[in-house]
């Protein structure tokens, strides 16, 4: 949790720079400037005791240069007109006007601002460098030139933040006399402005503008500030990918077209490869500072920046992974799944979380296999995508995962009220809606997993009517000593049904929800025969035995813990989601008389008597006390996201969730009141439903 004493404050329109766990200025906009070179993580003193001799210019300015150790580098100190006397280099230019458009400084003019540039250090850091470190005392702050940092609090492995150009680092810690509150490293290759505390007093001695900017910055800060004020800013969205070669594969150029139409079709992407860096800077090699500027400079030209690296882990690759915010191991499906130099090279740089496995097929003609053998040799990755080269829409889907729009079916449990997920579905797809994740709890799982095949609503439906009615799987009783019903008849109809199939083999990711009992735990499942996830995610307890992992995990129905698995879907994917759940608050009541409920006796002669059957009070059956009994502590209040839809089918009075029998009525009467609700909302001109019948199309 962000510190009281350091809240997070927003401005409408403004990003605010970070005093390491707080925010705090505009995000700024650089132009052109050529940084200086420098050793990894070091600083860079203002007059190194060398000699300093002009030099030619790669590009526009004047420049001057300073040899160390033999080597010339560029440097952005002072730079002499004709006349002698200092100006401001474009480095401290760009700085200047970046710390103009924080607010602390927008008070202070421009010159003080120059002078405080060129009195400070530059300092360029690695991707994965501690630029600060938690505890530490706070004797600089920064401004971040070019490239992105990350904000950890405590042992936590995850960031809290990101920080990019434009903003402070460690201002309000400088001035206020306070330790570090979070560690901040550099989540690629990064240069940051380093004002010491010698550099601030210095330039404030002959411009008073600088503290009086201050002084005013920290009055509004700490008058304002509250603890409902203080909160941490979401981490920002994916901006650069890397795309690697993944195990035996080799990168084509009919894959990066295919690359580059999808993601020309939904966002304004560049992609960059050694050779357009290598014809903008001739000569140069690929690690100097000034390719580094440039490269982080183009995100203000596009929504993201695409790096495809070389086969071989070289320098380039090496530039194109520290630079990625996100890594597409791009694999062709029939080559060695072995880890390749390049991929290891990603793991040594990357956290886990940030590499998605992309398998590539020439077409969708025969079914998927061996994806096991490629997320066992990475069991890193996060997430993994199948793409067919004939199949233009799984390439677009991939890029609404990457840009956060993937769209989400949450399908509910609800016994034999999960028909009506066909109904829902069903009309979506008609109006137009492209789901590129699919997650569900019991029946919801089930439905789900039908559609995550490829099979269309009437298909689900029909294989609903073979298990349970025309096969009778569910009405099978046996001893009661493991559960109420014989689970070999339900487990021979669901794997006629779904067959072997393997979750990760699914052309469409899915999931299912269980509940683990021996880690008493939500239990998701990605990987996996199929029909085992809908078994286990639909495992009601005393009704069928419980399902049992390799592991020797314990699971059952998944709405023990959560009947609506939303929670779950957010965390694997970002983008909105069509949500449908069962039931409302209002108590169902029952006109039963407990004393007239028969012992063990009076109900064995009653079910003996033909016409007994008849004359016994209407008591919910055990299946149906059990279901009711899972759904008892659903959540009224969902968490639904301001991009989602929540659907709350009706259904009849009179329907139980054990009555199967009904299923094709709720699935056509779900489908036609689906259709009209959305037909309705689109003549009022929805943007939330347009914006989630548009996802295909953005």
């Amino acid at each position: 949790m962000q510190s009281q004493d350091q809240p997070l404050e927003r401005a409408a329109g403004m990003h605010m720079g970070w005093d390491v766990n707080g925010h705090g200025g505009l995000d700024g906009k650089g132009g052109n400037a050529a940084l200086p070179r420098a050793p990894t993580g070091k600083r860079q003193g203002k007059r190194p005791a060398a000699a300093i001799s002009p030099a030619p210019q790669p590009f526009g300015g004047s420049h001057v240069w300073y040899h160390s150790a033999g080597v010339q580098h560029p440097r952005g100190d002072k730079i002499m007109d004709s006349q002698g006397r200092a100006q401001m280099s474009s480095v401290d230019s760009l700085a200047a006007s970046l710390l103009s458009a924080t607010l602390m400084f927008d008070r202070a003019s421009l010159l003080a601002l120059e002078a405080l540039a060129a009195e400070s250090d530059r300092r360029v850091l690695r991707r994965g460098e501690v630029l600060v470190r938690e505890g530490d005392a706070s004797d600089r702050f920064f401004i971040v030139l070019s490239g992105r940092f990350t904000v950890h609090k405590g042992d936590s492995t995850g960031s809290v933040a990101e920080i990019a150009q434009g903003e402070l680092i460690g201002e309000i810690g400088f001035f206020a006399g306070l330790p570090r509150t979070a560690t901040v490293l550099a989540a690629r290759d990064s240069i940051v402005l380093e004002i010491g505390r010698n550099h601030f007093e210095k330039a404030a001695e002959t411009l008073p503008s600088l503290r009086e900017a201050v002084t005013v910055f920290l009055a509004r800060r700490f008058a304002t500030q509250s603890p409902s004020s203080s909160r941490l800013k979401e981490p920002a969205k994916i901006r650069t990918l890397a795309i690697i070669a993944a195990g035996g594969s080799r990168i084509s150029p009919l894959l990066i077209q295919h690359l580059r139409q999808a993601f020309g079709a939904a966002t304004r992407a560049r992609f960059v490869s050694r050779l357009d860096v290598q014809a903008k800077f001739p000569g140069l090699p690929i690690d100097d500072q000034r390719i580094l500027n440039w490269l982080n400079e183009l995100e203000a030209e596009a929504q993201f920046i695409v790096y495809v690296a070389d086969e071989e882990p070289n320098e380039w690759t090496q530039v194109c992974i520290r630079q990625a915010d996100t890594v597409l191991l791009l694999a062709n499906a029939s080559c060695s799944p072995r880890l390749n130099p390049s991929e290891e090279l990603t793991l040594s740089v990357h956290p886990p979380s940030t590499s998605r496995l992309v398998l590539v097929h020439d077409n969708r003609s025969a079914a998927v296999s061996g994806t096991s053998a490629w997320l066992d040799e990475r069991p890193y990755v996060d997430q993994h995508h199948h793409v067919a080269l004939d199949d233009g829409a799984d390439f677009q889907r991939l890029v609404r995962f990457i840009s956060g729009k993937a769209l989400g079916f949450v399908a509910a449990g609800g016994g034999s009220l999960g028909s009506a997920h066909l109904g829902v579905y069903k009309a979506f797809v008609e109006a137009g809606a492209c789901f590129d994740y699919l997650g569900g709890t019991s029946s919801g799982a089930a439905m789900m997993a039908g559609f995550a095949r490829g099979l269309d609503a009437d298909q689900i439906d029909r294989g609903t009517h073979n298990i349970f009615l025309k096969s009778r799987a569910f009405r099978r009783p046996t001893l009661p000593h493991f559960a109420l019903l014989d689970h070999k008849a339900f487990d021979r109809a669901l794997r006629l049904e779904y067959g072997d199939v393997l979750i990760e083999d699914l052309w469409l990711p899915f999931f299912a929800l269980s509940t683990n009992l021996s880690s008493r735990q939500p239990h998701v499942h990605r990987r996996g025969k199929l029909w085992h996830a809908v078994r286990a995610s639909g495992s009601i307890p005393g009704v069928l035995p419980p399902f049992f992992t390799d592991d020797g995990d314990m699971l059952v129905d998944g709405a023990i813990m959560n009947n609506l698995p939303l929670e779950q879907m957010t965390e694997l994917k970002t983008g909105p989601n069509v949500i449908v759940t069962f039931g409302s608050s209002a108590p169902q009541k029952y006109d039963i008389d407990y004393d007239c409920i028969p012992g063990a006796s009076e109900l064995a002669l009653a079910l003996l008597n033909p016409f007994g059957r008849a004359r016994l009070p209407r008591v919910p059956s055990i299946l149906q006390v059990i279901a009711l009994s899972m759904l008892a502590h659903r959540p009224h209040d969902i968490a639904v996201g301001e991009e989602d839809i929540l659907v709350c089918p009706e259904v009849p009075n009179t329907m139980s969730f054990m009555d199967w029998s009904r299923h094709s009525e709720l699935f056509s009467d779900a489908y036609d009141r689906t259709t009209r609700w959305i037909e309705e909302h689109l003549r009022q001109n929805d943007s939330g439903l347009r914006a989630v019948l548009g996802t295909a199309h953005d």
